[in-house]
């Protein structure tokens, strides 16, 4: 019997609970502040030692990381890089069968494709046509079995993008006053690529597997309750443009500190939309109707972002030892938007244009990192950044159920660095790098899943310079989980940069 054959392949046993309404599942959240939260490395080397050189100094590049260590620059440098980019998003959604709706998980992981002409039929009476054999009409494909479920192979869909970007253009002068040095510096960069993307292939409403979306009921056989099924998407492309310019100075022969703004700028292309499939109608234990819908929501329009901020460092140095702090002080994120939404169905179109201001208030966040030499030509460093965005404040132009506040980001990274001639650097890298949202259904509320990133790369010192290239490769799995199915969401980066940096 296929039934009995089903239930050899799947063990779980699932009561599908029902819910009040809901404004949009956490895979559904509008479109507010996405992609802004993780910015880009600057510099290659930097990003070659998994932007490990909070404690690095002597580098036109401690412009971005840390401005007290300019010091060290004794001549002009100028510095130019860029970088080639690619992003991949896929998603493996798999429905659980259980005893009260045996086969209302075929429909939405794909394994039976209702025919239209039976709306509204029930479910046993599409699979029993005649009362005693199963309809052959009523097929169900095989599901995908010893795969991995984060897998290429499992996936559901796939989104790839890949663009190639200018990464900075900077410069320092060093100047002599008296007995002490300092360094001036200025320089721009794409301070953000802003690259989000989210699709639910069944963004449900209300949803029949998860509790934190309104209360518990359960069908009685008496009333029905209708379950939408739609496929919700939202795209946002764009950039963060930076301007920065610091100022560092000697302290001490140990002591270095730095003072540093940041000004910042940039739009993105927004689209989000919510296309319906169908509509399911649950009266009691294995007994349902689906029913195909027609109808979309979408919405298309523009973000344009600015925000500044200033920022202070401080760095101590000794023999095979130093040490170097960041802070960035409080700032604002301003968007201000322009939509148009366009809502359709079997009978009208409807068009409606809207705009507005949002903030975000971003906290202080830090820096820190150690560089240790154990033997000539080798330089380990560590460090660590702490960022406590769960403190921001939102103000959005209209109230907003679906906004969630970024999670804190607690990034470890670690670099190595070793010389083997004088024209020859070697570089490596490591960091662990927490995402801002939280999962449905994860245990842990208070940081979200965490990408792991290698980096490599190497500096060739030659023509009264130095030519850097660096490979990055950035993996973040996490999975969304539900009484009813599990996402499994795969989410991949990979980065190729190279640049040049002259001293004279």
């Amino acid at each position: 019997m296929l039934i009995k054959e089903i239930n050899k392949n799947y063990i779980t046993l699932l009561v599908i609970l029902v819910s009040g309404v809901i404004f949009g599942q956490h895979r559904g959240d509008n479109l507010s502040f996405q992609g802004l939260s993780v910015s880009n490395d600057v510099g290659v080397k930097a990003t070659a030692m998994g932007g490990a050189v909070t404690a690095y100094s002597g580098d036109v590049l401690s412009l971005f990381n840390n401005p007290a260590g300019l010091i060290g620059i004794n001549k002009i440098q100028v510095s130019v890089a860029g970088n080639l980019f690619t992003q991949n998003w896929r998603e493996n959604q798999t429905y659980k069968p259980n005893r009260f709706f045996l086969t209302l998980p075929f429909y939405l992981e794909g394994l039976y494709i209702p025919d239209p002409a039976d709306n509204g039929l029930w479910d046993y009476e599409r699979m029993w046509g005649d009362g005693y054999t199963i309809d052959s009409t009523y097929h169900v494909d095989e599901p995908k079995l010893g795969v991995d479920q984060f897998s290429e192979e499992a996936a559901d869909w796939k989104k790839e993008k890949n663009n190639f970007v200018l990464n900075n253009f900077s410069f320092a002068v060093p100047l002599n006053i008296g007995s002490h040095n300092f360094v001036v510096s200025a320089g721009y960069s794409k301070s953000i690529n802003i690259e989000d993307y989210d699709r639910n292939d069944t963004y449900l409403d209300p949803h029949p597997g998860y509790t934190e979306y309104g209360d518990i009921s359960k069908v009685n056989g008496v009333d029905t309750l209708l379950i939408n099924w739609s496929r919700f998407t939202r795209e946002r492309s764009g950039v963060i443009n930076n301007i920065t310019a610091a100022i560092a100075y000697d302290l001490s022969e140990y002591l270095n500190i730095g003072l540093g703004f940041n000004y910042r700028w940039g739009n993105s292309d927004d689209s989000q939309s919510l296309v319906k499939i169908g509509q399911f109608n649950l009266f009691r234990e294995n007994r349902f109707r689906f029913t195909y819908l027609d109808g979309s929501t979408a919405t298309t329009g523009t973000s344009d972002y600015d925000y500044s901020n200033i920022f202070v460092g401080i760095q101590t140095h000794f023999k095979n030892f130093s040490v170097g702090i960041k802070m960035d002080l409080p700032y604002t994120i301003n968007r201000d938007w322009n939509y148009t939404t366009t809502i359709k169905d079997s009978v009208s179109l409807s068009t409606q244009s809207t705009s507005g201001t949002d903030e975000y208030e971003i906290p202080a966040t830090f820096s820190v990192g150690v560089k240790y030499a154990p033997i000539d030509n080798f330089n380990l460093a560590i460090d660590y950044d702490y960022q406590p965005f769960s403190e921001a404040k939102a103000k959005l132009s209209s109230p907003d159920e679906t906004f969630h506040k970024w999670t804190d980001k607690n990034v470890i990274k670690v670099g190595m660095e070793y010389k083997p001639s004088d024209f020859l650097t070697l570089l490596g890298g490591y960091r662990s790098i927490p995402s801002t949202f939280i999962p449905d259904g994860a245990a842990i509320k208070d940081e979200g899943p965490v990408a792991n990133s290698y980096t490599f790369g190497c500096s060739l010192s030659f023509f009264f310079g130095r030519f850097d290239i660096a490979y990055e490769i950035r993996n973040l799995r996490y999975y969304d989980s539900y009484f009813s199915n599990t996402n499994y969401v795969t989410e991949t980066y990979n980065n190729l940069l190279f640049g040049y940096q002259i001293g004279f």
